[in-house]
Parts: C-alpha cells; sequence; structure tokens
C-alpha cells in the first residue's frame, strides 16, 4: 500500500510532530501488526501561509508499506485436503504413499494376514505416480504392484532381468543363461569337473574309495585317519583331505588332517598363516586385519564400532529407536556416530515428542503445530494449514488482515 503525498504546511513544528503521532496511532489500531508509519515530513519554512511543495525529482519514492496478509485456505499444489488425516492441505500428492496422485490411491500394500509374508520390495510415490524398487536378486516381472516383487531373477523365464528366457537346456547360472568359462553343466548346476568329486572329469562320476588292495591306501589298505577321503584333483579321484582340512603337521597316519583351515587362528586359510592375537579366523581370514575394524563375537564380518549401530562404541551395544521398515522410511533409523548412538532424521521430518521409540514421527512440511520445526504453531483455532513448512497466508485488504508477514 502506497500512502499518498504528503500535503506541507507551513505551520509550527510542534504542531506537525504532534499531527504525525495521530496519524502513527490510527495506522497502528486499523488491524495491522505495524507499529508505525512514515509519513515523510521534512523540514518546513517559517512563513504563516501554508504552501504547497512539489516533491522533488530526484527524491527517493515514499517507501511501500508491509504487505497486509491474512489466512490462506487454498492448498497450493501439489498439496491437497483428503479424508484420512486431519487439517486441511495435509497432503502432498507427489510424495505421499497412501495418496499418491490423488486422494485414496495407496501405493502401499495391505496389510497381510497373520502368519503371512508381505511382498518383497519397496514402494515409493515419485512425482504423483506408484514406484516399486525390487533390489537383489528378485524383480517386478508381470507389472502388478499388489504381489511386489514377484519374480526371482535366477531363474530361466527372467534371467538377471524381466523376460530374459534361456535357451532349451540351458540353466540359469547366478542370473546368466549358461555356465560361465571353467565350468561344466551337470543336469540343472554348474560345475567344475576337474574338482568335483561328485563329477570328477566328467558329470556323474562320482569318487569312492579305491579297492581294498589298492596302492591308493596312503597307510594301508582300509585305514582312515581323520577328514581322509576320496576327493577330485586334475579331474582325477584319489584318497586326501576334506571338508577343508588339512594336514599341517605333516603327520597324515597319525592325526590325519587335523587343521581346519578355515578357523585354526593359527593356521589361517594355509598352514603356518597365524593371526595376531587378538584376531580371529573367519573362514580363513584373519579378523581383523585393518586396524580401524573389530571383530564381534558371532559375526561373519569386521566391524567398525564407530559406526555400526549394531555394535556402537563395543560389540553389542544396539542403539535404540524405531526399527528399520521395508516400506517406510520416513520415520528414521538410528545410527552410530565416533562410537556413540545417535538418531537420524530425513528431511522435513524430526522428532519433536523426544521419543526415539515412534521415530521421527512429525511431519514438518505438513503439521500446523510443528510448522516448519517443532513447536512452531500456525493459527490453531482458525484452521490454518501449513503446506511446505510454512502456515498458509495471501495477500488481503485491510479490514480482513491479520498483520503483517
Amino acid at each position: 500500500m502506497r500512502l499518498p503525498e504528503v500535503l506541507m504546511f507551513r505551520y509550527d513544528k510542534a504542531l506537525l510532530f504532534v499531527s504525525s503521532i495521530v496519524i502513527a496511532g490510527l495506522a497502528t489500531t486499523s488491524g495491522c501488526a505495524k507499529s508505525s508509519i512514515d509519513v515523510g515530513a521534512r523540514e518546513l519554512s517559517d512563513a504563516s501561509t501554508p504552501v504547497f511543495i512539489e516533491p522533488d525529482a530526484d527524491a527517493a519514492p515514499l517507501p511501500q508499506a508491509d504487505t497486509l496478509m491474512c489466512i490462506s485456505y487454498e492448498c497450493p499444489a501439489p498439496y491437497a485436503t483428503c479424508p484420512d488425516k486431519p487439517g486441511l492441505c495435509n497432503t502432498n500428492l507427489k510424495t505421499d504413499l497412501n495418496n499418491c496422485g490423488a486422494c485414496g490411491k495407496q501405493c502401499v500394500v495391505p496389510v497381510v494376514p497373520d502368519g503371512e509374508m508381505a511382498p518383497p520390495g519397496e514402494f515409493s510415490c515419485v512425482d504423483g505416480e506408484c514406484r516399486l524398487r525390487c533390489g537383489g536378486q528378485i524383480g517386478d516381472c508381470n507389472g502388478q504392484l499388489e504381489d511386489g516383487c514377484e519374480s526371482s531373477l535366477l531363474d530361466s523365464p527372467n534371467c538377471g532381468s524381466c523376460g530374459n528366457v534361456c535357451k532349451d537346456g540351458e540353466i540359469c547360472y547366478k542370473g546368466a543363461c549358461g555356465c560361465p568359462p571353467g565350468y561344466t553343466q551337470c543336469g540343472t548346476a554348474c560345475t567344475q569337473t576337474n574338482k568335483d568329486a561328485n563329477n570328477c572329469g566328467a558329470c556323474g562320476n562320482a569318487c569312492d574309495l579305491p579297492e581294498e588292495d589298492s596302492s591308493a591306501w596312503p597307510c594301508g589298505p582300509g585305514v582312515l585317519p581323520p577328514f581322509l577321503g576320496p576327493v577330485c584333483g586334475n579331474s582325477s579321484c584319489t584318497l586326501g583331505c576334506t571338508k577343508g582340512h588339512f594336514d599341517c603337521n605333516n603327520d597324515m597316519c597319525g592325526d590325519g588332517c587335523e587343521t581346519d583351515l578355515a578357523r585354526d587362528p593359527k593356521n589361517c586359510g594355509a598352514c603356518g598363516h597365524a593371526c595376531l592375537p587378538e584376531q580371529e579366523c573367519v573362514a580363513g581370514v584373519c579378523e581383523c586385519e585393518d586396524p580401524g575394524l573389530s571383530h564381534c563375537p558371532g559375526a561373519n564380518v569386521c566391524i567398525d564400532l564407530m559406526r555400526d549401530p549394531q555394535n556402537c562404541g563395543t560389540c553389542g551395544n544396539v542403539c535404540p529407536g524405531h526399527a528399520t521398515n521395508t516400506f517406510d522410511r520416513t520415520l528414521g533409523h538410528p545410527i552410530c556416530e565416533l562410537g556413540r548412538c545417535s538418531y537420524y532424521c530425513p528431511p522435513g521430518r524430526a522428532d519433536c515428542d523426544g521419543q526415539i521409540e515412534n521415530g521421527c514421527e512429525v511431519n514438518l512440511m505438513l503439521d500446523p503445530r510443528n510448522c516448519g520445526g517443532c513447536g512452531v504453531e500456525c493459527d490453531l483455532e482458525k484452521g490454518q494449514p501449513c503446506a511446505e513448512g510454512r502456515c498458509l497466508t495471501k495477500p488481503c485488504d485491510l479490514p480482513d488482515a491479520g498483520g503483517v508477514f
């Protein structure tokens, strides 16, 4: 609102000062939050006759008064008022799983009966369209969101990708049609016939114990020390150490293949390869050789105690908080920072009640009680909506103004 040009009179300066106060006082009682208005008074001459003074051509224009604003009940796109939530403009139609593109259009799978597993996959609403993300070795090959990622990508009709059918008689091996180089297809499996005791040299040729009078017995006919048995080497059957064991002390006929190379910290992965005192041998590897990682009991991998929320600061220290939900990650999740438990809230979400058990329970973009920040309230009595983290307002005339925003 631009004030009219000020009519300047040659009155006593004190009288002009009082008039300015009266004008400012009227402005403050009009419903605006503005406490005063600059009427643009200037130095007057001492003449007793009123004189009209034209504004200087080079003078700066009079300042604009702040725009008067009223509560707005019109939802800006992409927000809408959907019946499944309280309040106005309560839904972002571009991202809401239960109202994706339109009120009532659900992307999430309905709750399944007790004892049944929910369809795999992660549902999301992107730009008002329902989308399903399949991870690992599964896919949504029928295009139906209701059953999730229903297809395995490890079988012939969908080998590695939906619709990739292998040739007749060809198997799907780890997401690819046919066996890789060095492998032979035996039935429905790919194997290395040069060392497979069940398919030694050829499919179906299973290794067995030699005849009693054979010279193949290293400790005498029929004598089998611990973990000594039929094995396949260089496509030929023979007797040797089985099940990951090895004869590290060179006493085959005494204690047999006494060493488990997968677990022995003194012979980890190979005879004589010893782990450090604080390390364990897991699957033939000393854990943990990286000084920044640790081995926790029951774990098959090395763990960073500075960042692992399941082992934060020390093994077994699980950070509390809302359990990760495959279908709704808006509630956040526990994190471990420098060995101390914390909690992560995605953008636009917050833990306003201080109870991490229910995660980031508040949507700062839509909650009129926490609009843009915890405790920031819109006009709840008048039902002022919150959208995009702002209490909705619109420009309005003076009689309807609620203040200057």
